[in-house]
């Protein structure tokens, strides 16, 4: 409760009062604000009777009435939330919780009986659309309590398809494209008249592409014959009524194909180099108009860092020319960003802190300057603290290509002081209009320095027998990597369902080791080289994210999420730099552990003050599956399972049970399950999540790796809170 005490101490108290009374009243009377003579729409199903293959969902989509929102599909909390307000309005308190009440739930949707009618004509539309010309609607409406559940039964009947596709149009360009085998139309497929609209606008982009920049989609039509009796439609396409009543100058403007005569370009104050924006600029003088080069110009313009917005306009200029106009507008260049947050793992406590400052025009070319700063304090369970300062500088040019430096600096006075330095080298490509996107880590160069450590940690770690006894000697690490990531999302649907997928490879020391071994160069008493008389990684590692979010309807998200990574140390290492290491558990991963206390396998961590260290791998497993509610436009709810682990590629006396076998590591996967919710403050989402553990497989040699409350399942030990800003997948 005291997590709900804070947000009812914030500006909108009496609305998060009220969503509370929602809540814990949600069996209130439904039908309170509904009429003495109405009835509220309580469920509007539609149901197909005899094609599987039509989908209801999207058959929804076309009725004018639907029932109140709901939540797990019964729920109605936004009408609970409208329904906690008074009646009696007669003071000033009341009538300011009426109003809350109202503006925070929903009001009930009366059944009406015309809309329903209208719902039924649309459904029959919907259907001949899709080549069902015989479908029949009818409604089942069944009254109780002042409630009516109503369902819209579909009849589909046979469909019909296409039997003959002509093209009668005179014209020899657009008879030849539409004639074409990228026709969407195939004789033999089910009548559709989605595939007709897409056939008209491809035969309209192809023509505006060849430089007919007067061509419209609207000037082509089809006529559908179906009075055949066999359920089949023959399909012509001929040109628009009234194109044929246009003068001969209008005419004359569809017939010819336009150049580009001059680009000029138009700021309200210059603050980018002309350079800069030809260089972006796909549409040059002297060139056919194409509409495809319109659209990469957009594309390229907009994604410059400084600009706000790109308006295109062409205008004609005697018989065959176009003048292009290219108004840019400029945003914001300059922003600053700061963050504060506590942190608990492990039982022990901490604050940080961090700024972010970034120019995106630093040098009149689109070049993005970005410096960061961050710093942070831990106070640990021994008695000892954690101090931690990073802070780094990139530069991202136009041309994708980006240099960085960063600096991290950590002291941990009971163990040990580390810095580390890196300096990269990168570049990104993506293809206006494709779904892939392509980093390049060309070079990326990292050194560890570990000035000064305590007795007591370099006994323990620094053996032979130990895993982290190469990670906490001075090391470099040079690596290359690379990031495809790919997404089927599309802004202009935002309400579909779609898939990400990203694949990542990174792989150290290879080149060095090769001038190392050509140079026949002396090594150390672990028998690997060195570079500047310090050991380098030598490591492959690759990781996998595919997460599809399924949109059940645009407030009901189901979305699941599958990662896995292994990395292999070889030649010149023989453990992966700590740095590189997996660690499981954390606010993104299984949420019924802190970050980095769980695995790796079935290892148990005993305590100790260096136990934190041990808890990494070689291998990671992720999977997770969260239901998403909207409840409100600025909350959101969450039920999730997590499932997971990390492993070590090597037997390590340091983390007994840690490998990962075969016959063993299905037994080793932890569960978790919980609840979150999420404020959408627009710029940001913050996220709380309480995750709980269900299988822990470090108590596996106990008997009680299922949490239950007979096998102890406590508060401190099994649950978790955890705090973080955005979506963890």
């Amino acid at each position: 409760m005291q997590i709900f005490y804070y947000f009812c101490t914030l500006n909108m108290r009496n609305k998060v009062f009220i969503l509370l009374l929602a809540v814990l009243f949600c069996a209130c009377n439904t039908t309170k604000f509904v009429p003495q003579d109405k009835y509220l729409l309580n469920k509007a199903y539609v149901k197909c009777t005899d094609d599987k293959s039509v989908s209801t969902s999207d058959l929804r989509n076309y009725l004018r009435q639907r029932q109140n929102t709901e939540i797990l599909g019964f729920w109605k909390l936004q009408l609970d939330i409208y329904n906690t307000a008074p009646t009696d309005t007669t003071t000033k308190s009341k009538k300011r919780l009426a109003h809350n009440a109202f503006k925070m739930g929903e009001a009930p949707v009366i059944y009406d009986e015309e809309l329903t009618s209208i719902s039924m004509q649309q459904l029959r539309q919907q259907m001949n659309n899709m080549g069902y010309f015989n479908a029949k609607v009818d409604t089942v409406k069944k009254i109780k309590n002042r409630k009516v559940n109503l369902t819209y039964l579909v009849t589909a009947n046979e469909p019909y398809y296409v039997r003959t596709y002509t093209v009668d149009i005179p014209n020899d360009s657009i008879r030849l494209i539409a004639q074409s085998d990228r026709c969407v139309i195939k004789p033999g497929e089910q009548f559709s008249t989605k595939q007709l609209d897409e056939e008209r606008e491809r035969i309209a982009t192809v023509l505006r592409n060849r430089g007919y920049f007067y061509f419209e989609k609207s000037m082509l039509e089809f006529t559908a014959d179906s009075a055949l009796g066999t359920h089949q439609v023959d399909i012509r396409i001929h040109p628009a009524e009234y194109i044929l009543h246009l003068d001969s100058a209008a005419l004359q403007r569809l017939r010819t194909r336009f150049y580009i005569n001059e680009v000029t370009f138009k700021m309200d104050k210059p603050f980018l180099r002309k350079n800069t924006l030809r260089h972006a600029c796909r549409i040059r003088e002297g060139q056919r108009y194409a509409e495809w080069r319109v659209e990469r110009t957009y594309a390229r313009m907009n994604a410059l860092a400084p600009v706000k917005y790109v308006d295109i306009a062409f205008t004609p200029v005697g018989d065959s020319l176009l003048d292009c106009a290219i108004t840019v507008s400029k945003g914001r260049l300059n922003s600053i960003s700061a963050e504060v947050e506590g942190t608990y793992s492990a039982g022990d406590w901490g604050v940080a802190a961090g700024v972010n400052y970034s120019n995106k025009n630093i040098f009149k070319g689109a070049e993005v300057l970005s410096i960061g700063a961050r710093a942070s304090y831990e106070w640990r369970s021994d008695g000892g603290r954690a101090i931690e300062a990073k802070g780094e500088i990139g530069l991202l040019f136009p041309s994708n290509v980006k240099v960085s430096i960063a600096y991290n600096y950590q002291q941990r006075p009971s163990e040990y002081t580390r810095s580390i330095a890196n300096a990269g080298l990168g570049y990104m490509y993506h293809k206006p209009g494709s779904r892939w996107t392509h980093q390049f880590g060309l070079i990326d160069i990292n050194y560890i320095y570990v000035p000064w450590m305590s007795d007591e940690f370099r006994n323990r770690f620094l053996n032979r027998s130990s895993v982290l006894a190469a990670s906490y000697d001075d090391h470099f690490i040079v690596d290359w990597n690379y990031l495809a990531t790919f997404t089927t999302f599309d802004p202009r649907h935002p309400h579909r369902s779609y898939l990400q997928l990203g694949m990542r490879a990174e792989t150290a020391g290879n080149a060095l080791y090769l001038l190392s071994y050509m140079a026949t160069l002396p090594k150390d008493d672990k028998g690997h080289y060195m570079l500047w008389r310090i050991p380098f990684a030598q490591y492959a590692k690759g990781d996998i994210n595919f997460t599809y979010h399924g949109v059940i309807t645009p407030k009901h998200h189901l979305v699941g999420h599958l990662g896995l990574g292994v990395a292999v140390p070889y030649l010149n290492a023989d453990v992966l730099p700590f740095e590189k290491r997996y660690f499981g558990g954390g606010a993104n991963g299984i949420r019924g552990w802190q970050s980095r206390t769980l695995g790796p396998g079935s290892f148990r961590n005993v305590g100790g003050a260096y136990a934190y260290d041990l808890q990494v791998g070689d291998i990671k497993l992720d999977m997770n599956l969260e239901y998403r509610y909207k409840v409100l436009r600025f909350l959101e709810l969450a039920a999730f399972l997590d499932a997971g682990n990390i492993w070590t590629i090597r037997t390590y006396d340091s983390q007994p049970g840690g490998v990962f076998l075969w016959d063993q590591f299905y037994k080793q996967i932890a569960w978790s399950y919980g609840v979150g919710i999420r404020f959408d403050f627009s710029i940001f989402i913050f996220r709380v999540d309480f995750g709980v553990k269900l299988h822990d497989p470090s108590r596996i040699a106990e008997g009680k790796q299922w949490r239950t409350a007979h096998n102890g399942l406590g508060w401190k030990d099994d649950m978790t809170f955890h705090f973080a800003i955005g979506y963890p997948f």
